[in-house]
């Protein structure tokens, strides 16, 4: 299977991260939306990133001691259910060409719409994800500082911070584009050159293992999502719009997303693990809302990746990684994270080649 993202000898992550310059330019652009305002701050229509989960449950959550938190994210992290959704790449042998770990990876996403991939990195790997994670939020924290925008206060459910390069819909949550090359001021001589990431093949044949049929998928989008201390849970919600109106529930996987961890497992109790609804892909919204006090903590380790079906309702949890001050909890400076610790996530989508997603980024450049 190692060929099937393969265009004349260059890998689908290749030609996206950097091999040709065009094909990234392509991909990015995907996601344009002219009739979008050229603001900073804009309205979310309701179709996109739909939120499923009422913010007043999420404002009573916020009642719940620190405590009492990481004690059900650890509870939730334990259930038996989140055992039988993880497999190590340890037991496979020859994992890049290995039918048999895909057939398990396409039985699990299939079912349960989720699988947790153990040790699917190497740890040099990893560093060098985590090496242009940390430039990235740097750059993107620094510029956002410079111009006096805090990106970790409350965000209402119509508005959201948007410009080209990133997106935050969620209190101290910050969802940004990948790119090599962050264009600062329009001077080519300006360029913060990010560096490129590693071999991503076992993702790719991974993702085609999952959304096999007659064409292979495509690598849609890739970005990174910072979530910083004293950030504030999502609302439960699907990562977009269903296809139709009624029965997308019951159609094959058409899209899913990848994570890639880049922290130890036990620190990402408190840095907010991603819950999931396990099995809500075939679920109406409606339904899988009555699952709620059943959700898994997807807590991931260093080197794992976790694989999620488009359709699963999921939501970010906040991050308790710094003690909460009152003066503090809605300022955005790097420098104001009270001791806390940015959680950060390489995240890839991959699709059929017929489907095209419609993130809500602005048209504006963060550094225009």
């Amino acid at each position: 299977m190692s060929d099937l993202f393969s265009e004349g000898g260059t890998s689908l992550t290749a030609s996206i991260f950097g091999a040709s310059s065009s094909n990234n330019d392509d991909t990015l652009n995907l996601f344009s939306n002219p009739s979008q305002p050229s603001v900073t701050t804009t309205s979310v229509p309701s179709n996109k990133r739909p939120r499923i989960y009422k913010d007043t449950a999420s404002q009573v959550e916020k009642t719940i001691s620190r405590e009492e938190i990481l004690r059900r994210r650890t509870q939730q992290s334990q259930a038996d259910i989140l055992d039988q959704l993880a497999i190590s790449l340890n037991d496979y042998t020859d994992s890049i060409n290995n039918e048999e770990l895909y057939g398990d990876v396409r039985g699990l996403m299939k079912h349960h719409g989720l699988v947790i991939i153990r040790d699917a990195l190497s740890k040099d790997d990893v560093d060098i994800i985590t090496s242009l994670a940390d430039n990235t939020q740097k750059m993107i924290c620094n510029t956002l500082d410079t111009k006096d925008i805090p990106y970790n206060k409350p965000i209402n459910n119509t508005q959201a911070i948007c410009y080209e390069e990133l997106a935050i819909r969620c209190q101290g949550r910050m969802d940004v584009r990948y790119k090599e090359k962050y264009d600062k001021n329009n001077d080519d001589t300006t360029k913060q050159d990010n560096g490129q990431l590693p071999d991503l093949s076992l993702i790719d044949n991974l993702a085609a293992a999952i959304l096999h049929g007659a064409e292979p998928p495509k690598l849609t989008y890739s970005g990174w999502i910072f979530s910083f201390p004293n950030s504030a849970d999502q609302p439960y919600h699907q990562d977009g719009s269903p296809l139709f109106e009624t029965g997308t529930e019951s159609l094959p996987s058409y899209a899913i997303n990848v994570f890639v961890g880049l922290h130890d497992a036990k620190e990402l109790l408190t840095l907010g693990p991603t819950e999931f609804i396990v099995g809500s892909h075939h679920m109406t919204p409606d339904s899988a809302m009555d699952k709620v006090d059943t959700a898994v903590s997807a807590v991931i380790g260093k080197g794992d990746i976790l694989l999620y079906d488009y359709r699963i309702c999921h939501r970010g949890t906040s991050n308790l990684s710094c003690v909460e001050d009152e003066d503090t909890i809605n300022v955005g400076k790097v420098s104001d994270n009270n001791g806390g610790i940015i959680r950060k996530v390489l995240y890839l989508m991959y699709a059929r080649p017929w489907f095209r997603e419609h993130l809500n980024f602005g048209n504006k450049s963060l550094f225009g």
